[in-house]
């Protein structure tokens, strides 16, 4: 039984990849033009939050699908945050762990988070099958209207990506 733990953990850990090109990560390529403004998933207290919700603010959306256990999304969140309060975009990142409470004690020990919108996906339910993140982390750059421009797998400056200077 210990070993099939150790083998699950391990698979999870080496899905947590991390990538460094610039193309649409290989095997998403056909998410992109797809509107997916009917994706919807939780807040962190349980309400239903469609991520229409966000296309009112008239801001491109970058949606990031990541886990508390994932040394590279953690990488990568400053950089979520730092993007999201220069204000050009919205950033919404969604926790994909297993407990929606995990995720909570892991936020308020955090020093980033103004910047980005948390929501939850269970298990990463609905993610996976909704826009085919069976890893993390993955990232979906969409444009105001929330059809997706780009996707990237694995952990990227965010903000040195999209930011301006």
């Amino acid at each position: 039984m210990l070993r099939g733990v150790v083998i699950a953990l391990a698979l999870m850990v080496a899905a947590c990849g991390e990538s460094g090109s610039g193309k649409v990560s290989k095997g998403f390529e056909k998410w992109v033009g797809q509107d997916i403004s009917s994706l919807e998933v939780y807040t962190l207290d349980g309400e239903a939050q469609p991520l229409k919700d966000v296309a009112v603010e008239g801001k491109p959306v970058v949606l990031n699908v990541w886990a508390t256990w994932c040394p590279p999304c953690l990488k990568e969140m400053p950089t979520l945050d730092a993007l999201g309060k220069q204000g050009h975009y919205t950033v919404v990142a969604i926790a994909t762990d297993g407990d929606v409470q995990t995720v909570k004690d892991f936020l308020k020990k955090q020093e980033w988070g103004a910047g980005v919108r948390v929501w939850y996906d269970a298990n990463g339910i609905v993610t996976r099958e909704k826009l085919g993140a069976a890893a993390v982390p993955v990232t979906y750059v969409l444009d105001k209207d929330l059809k997706v421009l780009d996707v990237q797998t694995g952990a990227h400056d965010w903000f040195a990506r999209l930011g301006t200077k």
